[in-house]
């Protein structure tokens, strides 16, 4: 971080605009945010938004995107920056995440939507990202971490078209760089007077931060995980119980705050939504992989859960062995045998041994072994190349460290003889979980609900996580819940 004596010798330097170092309309603190105006925010913002909605896709559903659109108005028209244009796209992506761009995009995917638990929550959401931008923290962020980099000799000659350039080359690290502990705690306060001012519940930020919590303690069961908030004292970012704790406090110290939640609006809109993994990225179905658009499916064992990448599918032992596999595709050249791709993938240098050639459902294949590591851990890794087109190769690489099962092993084995092409029109009649809205009846419990989650494991977990409900809390017959079927 600067010196405050530093920021204050900038601000009035020679020859720097004005604008450099003001006050903040929403904050009503000094910033510097001379390195980055709102041109330059707006134009940095555009070009990053056309990349992320190439990278995630947009989610096609019409009822949904233009429910977020007149939420996204309403909250806007109470924040006191407006010299961008604000706009709230939702993305096809099962991560639960939001975030926002220079110039006033905020972009919010379809899986922390499913989270939400009514209207307000989701405006809590947008309203605290809208708070980022109102603050001009990404404007802050990069101006400030290009004032660390120049160092004191920093001048106004320095302040010209060379960072400006610098600006239009920042790219998407402006968004992936986690905020500081103080901006984080500065959109949360934002978000809870926009959400006051565009007559939600205050304290529904609190509420859905809680339900991230519930959301990350599932993960890490999925993972075979117990789920610990880490608190570290290198961390700038704020655990979420304190986020929690505040949110609750500021929004308590609101006077005659409203109470609108508005939990139907909500379901109406995400009723049939995909949940999880969608049909452009694949989905596990069954005991397999499945990726209709592609065209292939594999195995994935019991006992494994799987993260599906963009670019490549990990499906990872819950018996905490840190056995592994990884699935991607690559293109060869035309003509090469799957046996001398294998070399090559794996590098003239590596000692790969025991390389045989194999048959996958009629496809030309190889594979062969190489040592290797895994989280620091010495791990056997067997590596599968599938001859998928002359010139295109599908590829497994297991791992295997030391105390890997005698059944994981054997599950790798069938793994590697699994890839298949899918039938014609068989991608037709698979279709990804969804999203759909029940109404319980008087002889509805927890139990009898979360039985209709369309899962194997943590059903009950999953529906309470879906739904905001605490460990021993039940249900209330009229009421509306959340569940996932396919």
């Amino acid at each position: 971080m600067i010196r405050k004596s530093l920021l204050l010798a900038l601000c009035t330097v020679s020859g720097l605009a004005l604008s450099s170092c003001s006050t903040n309309e929403a904050t009503g603190r000094s910033q510097f945010t001379g390195l980055m105006n709102t041109a330059q925010e707006n134009q940095v913002g555009g070009s990053e938004q056309q990349k992320v909605e190439k990278q995630f896709g947009v989610l096609n559903d019409p009822k949904l995107t233009s429910y977020v659109t007149n939420l996204c108005n309403r909250i806007q028209q109470n924040v006191e920056r407006r010299d961008v244009n604000y706009k709230c796209t939702v993305l096809d992506s099962p991560v639960v995440n939001a975030f926002a761009l220079p110039g006033g995009y905020i972009n919010v995917n379809r899986g922390l939507i499913a989270y939400a638990n009514s209207e307000a929550e989701l405006a809590s959401v947008l309203a605290h990202e809208m708070g980022h931008v109102t603050a001009r923290h990404i404007a802050e962020r990069y101006s400030t971490g290009t004032l660390t980099q120049l160092g004191g000799a920093l001048a106004s000659a320095a302040i010209g078209s060379q960072a400006a350039s610098q600006v239009i080359g920042a790219g998407a690290n402006l968004y992936l760089t986690s905020y500081s502990r103080s901006q984080e705690t500065e959109a949360d306060d934002l978000g809870i007077r926009y959400l006051n001012l565009a007559g939600y519940d205050p304290m529904a930020m609190a509420g859905f931060l809680t339900n991230l919590q519930r959301e990350s303690a599932l993960s890490a069961a999925e993972q075979g995980e117990e789920y610990k908030e880490m608190r570290s004292f290198t961390s700038t970012h704020p655990m979420t119980s304190d986020r929690v704790s505040r949110a609750t406090s500021v929004a308590a110290n609101i006077p005659n705050a409203p109470t609108e939640g508005g939990q139907d609006r909500l379901f109406s809109a995400i009723n049939g939504m995909t949940f999880g993994d969608s049909e452009k990225d694949g989905f596990v179905r069954g005991n397999e992989f499945i990726q209709p658009q592609m065209g292939f499916a594999f195995a994935v064992p019991a006992g494994f859960s799987v993260q599906n990448g963009s670019s490549q599918v990990v499906a990872k032992s819950r018996s905490g062995t840190g056995a592994a596999y990884v699935f991607d595709a690559a293109q060869k050249p035309s003509g090469m045998d799957p046996a001398s791709y294998l070399q090559q993938w794996a590098g003239q240098s590596a000692r790969l041994d025991g390389v045989q050639d194999m048959t996958v459902n009629g496809m030309r294949a190889a594979t062969g072994q190489v040592q290797g590591s895994v989280n620091g851990r010495s791990a056997l890794m067997r590596i599968v190349a599938i001859e998928w087109s002359p010139t295109q190769v599908y590829r497994f690489q297991f791992a295997m460290p030391q105390g890997t099962s005698a059944q994981e092993v054997e599950a790798f084995k069938t793994v590697s003889y699994s890839l298949r092409r899918l039938a014609p029109g068989e991608g037709n009649n698979i279709a990804p979980k969804r999203i759909q809205i029940v109404t319980a009846m008087s002889s509805d419990s927890v139990s009898s609900l979360s039985s209709r989650m369309a899962y194997g494991d943590l059903q009950e977990q999953r529906f309470r996580a879906l739904n905001g409900l605490n460990a021993g809390e039940g249900i209330v017959s009229g009421r509306r819940y959340k569940i996932v079927v396919q």
